[in-house]
């Protein structure tokens, strides 16, 4: 869709509480532009917008969409059915998607640095972004959860650079144009859309590559078997980073304190270009790190500052986040929903002292559940007990007949690990009461709604403990 956007006043937002669609809103309204939104629930993005005067709405309705609307902005999760999309097609409004929206941004900043990856985004964005924010080079920035150093999850800057979760679900990253491609692995995910499996999502990632032009840099780890036909097939600059010496950039040299937190030795082209101290825990994160790293490198970034940022980076909020310690009780959370992320993150668990770890998990789409089925069982097993919370869907039906509860039986049937699945959020919280010792580590997983837990649980925990000393 080709828009004249001087022209576009007001802005209406369908689905406008998710992490990258209330960042986009910001920046709309910070260049100018009358926002107004709706989402179906209340979150700290609704609050923050209702709060700074922009127009929410909880709940879809046709009534929503101002009458003096210009342009409608929608989510990948939003179906035609919706009261809001209906009223828009009646009234022959502009309609454009999320992914379209955030394509048009980087037409205005010729420096877009895109990262991208099943795993990763995130961080790896959050870690540039505060990389190129640190050595004054003033970014815009949008990115998938908050960033305590920049108090959200985006930043409008006046510089050419803008740096971006670029995520491939419905091939949203094709209508962006960047200079910094990072592609920092590639496995079967989104299969509701990626019907045809790992050759069409193999596919989506190429043609993301190939849009960065010939002075641009394309990141790739050479780990990843999945990616490594992406450098032959790109007219730009191709780097390889990951953990073997025969990469461009590669990590050596990987140790961890008591917390799990690494520091590795870089080397560029096989020389040695510094050590690297993370706050962040784990493999995964050094291999992140890795490509931010390059990233900044290719951007003039001294090696000096971005060793200063990356040790001081504590990562955006649910990603392996501390959410309270009582009587010796550790409890934290994070966003992993992927088969992969849980098992990394369960492994990071791992690096802490602890007695028993418990893992509460929430899956997130039926369809995922189905797809990675035994991924799911295989990778929630490391733990010494399991308690699955019902999936969380909220773009699809149950048209495949899963259920947490199967995921839970195939847990305890094929590796031993005690699992229950429990639906209430209450139930859950009573039921670790009632089991958890000092010395255990607590560890709630989930994409959605399922990180209340943690909060419930740390204040829970401070009534029976600490409410008995005063």
């Amino acid at each position: 869709m080709t828009l004249d956007f001087n022209k576009i006043k007001k802005i209406h937002f369908i689905g406008i509480g998710g992490t990258s669609m209330s960042g986009l809103a910001h920046i709309a309204a910070d260049k100018g532009h009358l926002i107004s939104g709706s989402d179906m629930r209340p979150c700290i993005y609704t609050d923050k917008l209702a709060a700074e005067g922009h127009d929410i709405k909880i709940g879809h309705k046709a009534a929503n969409i101002p009458a003096d609307c210009d342009l409608v902005v929608y989510t990948a999760a939003i179906n035609e059915q919706n009261p809001e999309m209906t009223e828009a097609r009646r009234r022959s409004l502009p309609i454009m998607q999320r992914k379209e929206f955030l394509g048009y941004l980087t037409t205005l900043y010729p420096k877009t640095v895109a990262a991208s990856g099943t795993h990763g985004k995130t961080t790896m964005s959050s870690m540039i972004a505060l990389m190129l924010l640190n050595a004054g080079l003033d970014p815009a920035i949008s990115i998938g959860g908050t960033l305590a150093e920049i108090d959200g999850n985006y930043r409008l800057g006046p510089s050419e650079y803008f740096v971006t979760e670029a995520c491939e679900y419905v091939d949203s990253f094709l209508d962006s144009q960047h200079y910094v491609a990072i592609i920092a692995n590639v496995e079967e995910d989104h299969l509701d859309y990626f019907t045809g499996g790992i050759e069409q999502i193999r596919e989506s990632f190429l043609k993301f590559a190939q849009i960065v032009p010939k002075d641009g840099l394309v990141i790739l780890n050479g780990d990843d078997k999945e990616i490594a036909y992406i450098a032959e097939q790109c007219d730009c600059n191709v780097v390889r980073f990951g953990l073997g010496e025969e990469n461009d950039f590669y990590a050596g040299n990987i140790t961890y304190d008591k917390l799990g937190r690494p520091t590795f030795d870089v080397y560029k082209f096989g020389d040695y270009y510094g050590t690297f101290s993370l706050v962040v825990q784990g493999q995964h994160n050094v291999l992140n790190a890795l490509a931010s790293i390059i990233c900044g490198d290719f951007l003039g970034v001294s090696a000096e500052s971005m060793q200063k940022t990356l040790a001081s980076f504590s990562g955006t909020k649910r990603r392996f986040e501390f959410r309270g310690e009582v009587n010796q009780i550790k409890v934290y959370e994070d966003y992993a929903h992927h088969p992969t992320e849980v098992k990394v993150t369960i492994e990071a668990c791992h690096n802490y002292e602890h007695n028993n770890l418990w893992v509460i998990f929430q899956p997130h789409t039926y369809s995922r559940v189905y797809a990675f089925f035994d991924e799911f069982a295989e990778a929630l097993h490391d733990c010494d007990f399991l308690i699955m919370n019902d999936v969380y869907s909220d773009r699809e039906a149950n048209e495949w007949g899963v259920s947490s509860d199967q995921v839970a039986e195939a847990v305890q049937e094929r590796y031993g690990t005690p699992s229950v699945c429990i639906s209430k959020f209450d139930d859950i919280v009573d039921y670790l009461l009632e089991r958890l010792g000092p010395g255990d580590f607590v560890m709630v997983a989930g994409s959605q709604s399922i990180n209340q837990v943690a909060f419930m649980l740390v204040d829970r925990l401070r009534e029976v403990y600490e409410g008995d000393r005063r």
